[in-house]
């Protein structure tokens, strides 16, 4: 790709750096008795209230409810929200990679029509461990400024509002009447087909290997618990005593979503949360490597020259105790070390992190299975810190008001993140980087008759204000007490009062 004369790279955001799914929208809207919402979208622009929340005219609240009368359905919000959200696929790591990368040498903006439901998807930035503030300069939103592309208002909009010179940016956008109203302004414009063209116009923003020789350590890490901070401790030790660049290389997504399409994992990080721990343990170098299905159907001694020694240099490699990789399971440490012997890659084997007082390894398995009995202490002990669950504050159904006890309904930001046993908790809560002690129940409100519906609820104790549609963290500290059904809401009124009380003695010691 030509670059000459560029200083500024403006990126579309649906089409460029995320795949539409124009259909899967459709059918998700279609599962909610509104098969008619396909009158009202286009490739680049929709009208009626898709158009009108896409501007910035009605909010996400309007918007929900224009949707219902409109279509004369019933859904809830996250139904409604779900639908909608399914336009968009989710972002390639690959175009993670090439923003990132490009943001070292030029001034990166993101240019949008777009809606705050579908702009939730550059969450995937910040769980690719590529946060958005570090790659984009800034981001121009249609429903926040209030008009959008092709109007060549929007375009001198940004180049006023940055400073920006139009002949040394460069648009890449997949709408060709949005290309043609920045060449009126002198624009440079690529129109690529596809979000999967994007890697062939930037194949050098893919290459983040080091030219220095390195030792390496993989896995999936799911966690981040002691085991694998010891292990990257080790890593670093034994690369520093050889004089080698340490590296930890994390696969990403979960191999068995990769394999098995039907597969929901329960992991006990986001990929985001696992980054950051990673990095927090001090490798030179900490990288994701993406499983796909290439990736899965090569042999441990291919992994070893393609990956490990062509790709990323790995002079030494420590493996994991019980870690293993490449398609044949039955292929052991032994044969990694035979295998580096002709590859002239040197392996190690790391020993286990045994728990306290045990002869049983430290595992991700073990702490799954101990957050799935509720037993948080031992969960914790295991990781070395909290676990947490972070997610967005949806509409509840405001019975734990009425008992004097508001509660905020928890959507978990993460699908695939393991919930706890069902149960209460005491929790330590972060919403706009301030914390709340706080009791924490899941499950499925027996009291109330909730049916078969898990819910994630949080009382904030000392906390008065709006959390509807905030982001919030909830840290476990300790289980309180099985989920039971009570008599009346009388007696469930005078059990929150002593949970409480509990939650308060708690963080008192």
């Amino acid at each position: 790709m030509e670059l000459k004369g560029i200083k500024n790279i403006l990126f579309d955001f649906g089409g460029v750096l995320v795949k539409l799914n124009p259909q899967a929208c459709l059918d998700a809207f279609g599962a909610l008795g509104a098969p008619q919402v396909a009158d009202y979208l286009t490739p680049y622009g929709h009208t009626g209230p898709f158009g009108l929340f896409e501007n910035g005219k009605i909010g996400l609240e309007e918007f929900r409810k224009e949707i219902r009368r409109i279509f004369g359905i019933k859904a809830g919000d996250e139904e409604i929200d779900r639908a909608w959200a399914a336009f968009l696929e989710d972002i390639p790591l690959e175009n993670t990679t090439i923003v990132h990368n490009l943001s070292k040498k030029y001034r990166l903006f993101l240019l949008s029509n777009t809606n705050p439901i579908h702009i939730r998807k550059l969450e995937q930035f910040e769980q690719a461990g590529r946060p958005l503030n570090q790659c984009f300069e800034k981001c121009y939103l249609s429903y926040e400024i209030g008009f959008s592309k092709p109007h060549k208002e929007f375009f001198e909009h940004v180049l006023k509002d940055s400073c920006l010179k139009a002949e040394e940016c460069l648009l890449i956008d997949d709408g060709p009447a949005n290309c043609r109203s920045a060449e009126a302004l002198g624009m440079k414009t690529l129109c690529p087909g596809s979000v999967e063209d994007l890697s062939k116009f930037f194949p050098e923003m893919l290459n983040t290997v080091t030219a220095e020789k390195t030792m390496a350590t993989i896995g999936f890490f799911d966690g981040v618990h002691l085991g694998h901070k010891q292990l990257i401790a080790s890593l670093r030790q034994e690369a520093a005593q050889r004089n080698l660049v340490s590296l930890v290389l994390a696969f990403w997504p979960h191999p068995r979503m990769v394999l098995h399409s039907d597969y929901c994992p329960q992991l006990l990080n986001d990929c985001s949360e696992k980054l950051a721990l990673l990095r927090a343990c001090g490798a030179d170098h900490t990288r994701l490597v993406r499983f796909d299905k290439q990736l899965a159907r090569m042999s441990a001694f291919e992994f070893m020259n393609q990956v490990l020694k062509k790709e990323w240099n790995v002079a030494c490699l420590l493996a994991g105790y019980d870690h293993r990789f490449g398609k044949n399971k039955e292929e052991d440490f032994d044969n990694y070390r035979r295998y580096g012997d002709v590859l002239g890659i040197e392996v190690l084997k790391a020993g286990p992190v045994l728990l306290p007082d045990s002869s049983k390894a430290i595992s991700s398995s073990y702490i799954r299975e101990a957050l799935l009995k509720g037993e948080i202490l031992k969960a914790n002990a295991a990781l070395g810190y909290d676990y947490t669950i972070k997610g967005r504050v949806g509409g509840g159904y405001g019975v734990g008001r009425k008992l004097g006890f508001p509660t905020a309904n928890i959507i978990p930001s993460s699908p695939h993140k393991l919930i706890p046993l069902p149960a209460s908790y005491i929790v330590l809560a972060e919403v706009e980087n301030r914390l709340y002690p706080g009791m924490l129940n899941i499950g499925q409100r027996p009291t109330l008759q909730n049916g078969c519906q898990r819910s994630i609820e949080v009382h904030l104790i000392d906390f008065s204000g709006d959390l509807y549609d905030k982001e919030i963290t909830v840290h476990f500290k300790k289980h309180l007490r099985p989920e039971k059904r009570f008599p009346s809401t009388e007696e469930l009124s005078n059990q929150l009062k002593l949970d409480r009380e509990a939650v308060l003695r708690f963080f008192k010691q």
